[in-house]
């Protein structure tokens, strides 16, 4: 079945309908638990220790208020963004923006690869770095042999989460940027596991509307 709302020029505001903003709750809901086996469990395997994006909102609001928000009050805030803040996000950006795929794909390469010329500038570039940009450059660059152009903006969207969480909002709350000063692991398992996120929040929400 076709989605229901109209189509619109770009750059004109979106009006979702009420069955849009439940499909779009429930693609971020079940991206959501699927990010939460990766980030508690997978990861915790692997590193030893679980992503924990509440910190961030922590460290965040803490930055720019001075309040300091209790671990339940930050969980939530967690919560909310991934069922309702970033798919009322994308809704707005892939309605509105032609081509954001591509141009959310290439803002964050390029914002990646400008800081690895930075750190390497600087003496601070290590290997893992490159390996860690190697990756991104390829799944990124998967678009150019990519069939599916769904596909490919269901990556995009995870991408550009990552990048809007650890390249955005770490740095506005006083963290390293997209933390890799702290070597690279945490920010490379929570760059696979917003790809995750994202592509399973875009995806479940296109499939109920019809659009995939």
């Amino acid at each position: 079945m076709k989605s229901e709302t109209k189509t619109l020029g770009p750059f004109e505001l979106p009006i979702p309908t009420t069955k849009t903003l439940f499909h779009l709750f429930a693609g971020g809901y079940i991206a959501l638990m699927a990010w939460e086996i990766w980030a508690r469990t997978i990861t915790a395997w692997i590193l030893g220790g679980p992503l924990e994006p509440p910190t961030l909102v922590i460290s965040l609001v803490q930055a720019w208020t001075g309040v300091q928000l209790s671990l339940p009050t930050a969980t939530f805030a967690h919560y909310t963004l991934g069922v309702v803040g970033y798919p009322v996000l994308y809704f707005i950006v892939s309605r509105m923006l032609p081509r954001w795929g591509v141009l959310l794909d290439a803002g964050v390469w390029a914002a990646f690869t400008g800081f690895l010329v930075y750190a390497l500038a600087k003496g601070q570039f290590h290997y893992g770095m490159g390996i860690f940009w190697l990756v991104v450059t390829l799944i990124t660059a998967t678009r150019l042999i990519n069939p599916s152009s769904f596909i490919a903006n269901c990556l995009s969207w995870g991408s550009f989460t990552w990048f809007n969480a650890l390249g955005i909002f770490a740095p506005l709350a006083g963290l390293p940027f997209l933390l890799m000063e702290w070597g690279g692991g945490l920010s490379f398992m929570s760059y696979v596991g917003h790809v995750i996120f994202g592509f399973v929040a875009v995806y479940v929400f296109e499939k109920l509307e019809g659009n995939a």
